[in-house]
């Protein structure tokens, strides 16, 4: 007679008794789930074995009756015939290494990642299965052990401010009066018609504290320049001798006057691009 082929002790995986109950398996599980899951590991290889060794665990105990055959099999493990079946693992065909399923000379089946483990955890009826419990652990739903949700911020106000040309193209400080309270909002250099300024702590009041004050920004028409993308535009008037002959004349900028090249022949209508 041949030797029985070890297994693994998914008791001892999940750190539970093998009397244990089924909702203290559901517990273990949750918290080693939750500890060595990748999303909370951040791509630790070890920590990604383990978790697949304590799911794996869990579709067997998790399950009434693969519980029920894996304690037979492990109590005694020709019970069920040349190492067992129906079971992910260590026997031939049986328990462990999740990477193949089915019972004894049923086909290989590849498990190429955890949605596919995950997916298919229900097909068995068996209790606590993987996409109840994952929605119990990563979206606080279900169970008497569920968290409860944190208190939540208070709403978010919303203001219109207006700025001129030169605050939205060089930024500054703008001076406001909020529910009586005074502050001053910095403008950033740039800033375009329409866009929004998230002030965080001044909107509406909440049991985790206030929320954020919006404030939709729009830019006053100026009376010389005209806006295009991160350019100004302004017409210029220049002497007909000096557009026929070239000349340097100077023009308004919003940080002074400065100089631009007329080339001669100039015509009416003519861009010229005054860089900076």
């Amino acid at each position: 007679m041949a030797a029985a082929q070890s297994t693994k002790d998914y008791y001892k995986v999940l750190g539970v008794a093998d009397t244990a109950s089924p909702e203290e398996v559901k517990r273990a599980y949750r918290k080693l789930a939750k500890r060595y899951h990748p999303d909370a590991t951040g791509g630790d290889k070890a920590k990604e074995s383990k978790f697949k060794e304590v799911s794996e665990a869990y579709e067997t105990l998790g399950d009434e009756k693969k519980r029920a055959e894996y304690d037979t099999i492990r109590k005694n493990p020709f019970a069920a015939g040349r190492g067992g079946a129906g079971f992910p693992g260590g026997y031939p065909g049986g328990f462990g290494g999740g990477a193949r399923a089915g019972r004894r000379g049923g086909p290989r089946v590849e498990v190429n990642d955890l949605n596919d483990l995950f997916g298919g955890a229900n097909r068995g009826g068996g209790a606590g299965g993987f996409t109840d419990l994952f929605a119990d652990l990563f979206r606080g739903g279900g169970g008497e052990e569920a968290r409860p949700r944190p208190p939540a911020k208070g709403d978010d106000a919303r203001s219109r401010v207006e700025v001129d040309l030169a605050v939205a193209a060089l930024g500054g400080d703008l001076p406001l009066t909020v529910d009586g309270k005074r502050l001053t909002v910095r403008i950033p250099a740039g800033i375009d018609d329409g866009q929004t300024i998230r002030v965080a702590g001044h909107g509406q009041p909440g049991p985790a504290g206030p929320g954020d004050l919006l404030l939709d920004v729009h830019v006053r028409p100026h009376a010389q320049f005209r806006r295009k993308g991160d350019d100004l535009e302004v017409d210029v008037a220049v002497p007909v001798d000096q557009a026929i002959l070239g000349a340097k004349v100077e023009v308004p900028t919003l940080e002074g006057a400065a100089k631009v090249t007329v080339p001669p022949s100039t015509s009416s209508g003519l861009k010229l691009r005054l860089r900076g």
